[in-house]
């Protein structure tokens, strides 16, 4: 697992939902699916190789913090679906924002641990 490209992945996620506010994504997303932590690459290394991990004073916190940006991403794409698009600007620049930067620090310090 590269947790560089992990944290690249995670990062894309903030222009992915904007464009799927605006209307301009290619992608189709559905709340369903996103809010499931287990199978974008990390997650699908969360629970899969990273497990060996499970006793890395920071493995479980990432765990924690993942599985919330999955609910935050897909409560995003819930009120777009919902056709809130303020109100998926606005969880994008609040709960969605804190998410994404405790996972990317979640992984960071995984990282550091893994070395």
């Amino acid at each position: 697992m590269n947790f560089d490209d992990a944290i690249a992945a995670h990062i894309k996620w903030k222009v992915r939902l904007n464009q799927f506010i605006d209307g301009t994504s290619t992608e189709q997303l559905n709340s369903a699916t996103i809010c499931k932590d287990n199978l974008c690459d990390l997650g699908k290394w969360i629970y899969g190789e990273g497990a060996k991990y499970n006793s890395a004073p920071h493995y479980k916190d990432l765990v924690a913090k993942h599985a919330n940006f999955h609910r935050c991403a897909a409560d995003v794409v819930k009120k777009v679906e919902g056709s809130d698009k303020p109100g998926a600007k606005s969880l994008l620049a609040g709960p969605f924002a804190v998410a994404s930067k405790e996972t990317v620090t979640a992984i960071m310090e995984l990282k550091k641990e893994a070395k």
